[in-house]
């Protein structure tokens, strides 16, 4: 009889025991995959370090535009980035940790996006500008950026687009013909942009950037203002 209860009571343990292991194995199959890694650039952009850096080179600019118009003639122009300085940071960082960029970053989509809120150290920088009547020109193609440039008219400020030899890579490099049309004519007061690649264009250097840094310098160094561009550089 005593071996009997045993031999019962082994089967029951060994019936609970697969019956856990079975639940275990269903539990686990529900649980969701962990997150991806969190891209430490982006994150960079929500700190105040990079708010703190931002202000204080918008002010480095305003500063430098009021030198610059002494010696610029006729109608001077300023070119300023799109998607890393006159949209709203917080809602374009919020693009780039959720949208994927395998095919570039398309401005177009990040119009949707933003619903068009804007820095606001840029939207006063570009009042600025036209207070003092420098024409803004937009880094960017009329084809992307229509929406921008109507909402923009609305606030009373009056942004052009550029032309494009290529397509552009924006955060990256561009060869930009607005630019160097302006450059031609000496019309250049200052070129906000957050990538020293999408300004090659001004010596005709295409992606060739790093080979040709002290030629860049040299030729319109004095022009750029380089803003931090941790998503991409």
């Amino acid at each position: 009889m005593k071996k009997h209860i045993i031999a019962l009571l082994a089967i029951s343990t060994l019936g609970l025991a697969s019956c856990g292991t079975q639940k275990a194995a269903t539990v686990t199959a529900d649980v969701p995959p962990p997150p991806p890694p969190i891209n430490p650039a982006l994150e960079w952009r929500r700190t105040s370090e990079f708010d703190f850096i931002n202000i204080q080179t918008f002010k480095f600019a305003l500063n430098q535009l009021q030198m610059r118009l002494r010696n610029i003639k006729q109608a001077p122009v300023v070119f300023i980035d799109v998607p890393f300085l006159l949209l709203d940071q917080d809602v374009f960082t919020n693009y780039l940790d959720n949208i994927a960029l395998d095919d570039g970053l398309r401005l177009d989509e990040v119009e949707d996006y933003s619903k068009y809120r804007y820095n606001p150290m840029a939207i006063d920088f570009l009042r600025m500008c036209q207070d003092a009547g420098v024409q803004v020109y937009l880094m960017a193609d009329e084809r992307e950026i229509l929406g921008t440039i109507e909402d923009l008219a609305m606030k009373n400020i009056i942004a052009l687009p550029s032309m494009f030899d290529g397509k552009a890579n924006y955060g990256q490099y561009g060869r930009n013909v607005t630019m160097m049309e302006m450059a031609e004519s000496n019309r250049i007061a200052l070129i906000l942009t957050t990538s020293l690649g999408e300004a090659t264009s001004l010596t005709g250097m295409g992606r060739a950037i790093n080979e040709n840094m002290e030629e860049l310098y040299r030729v319109h160094g004095d022009k750029l203002i380089v803003f931090p561009n941790p998503a991409f550089n």
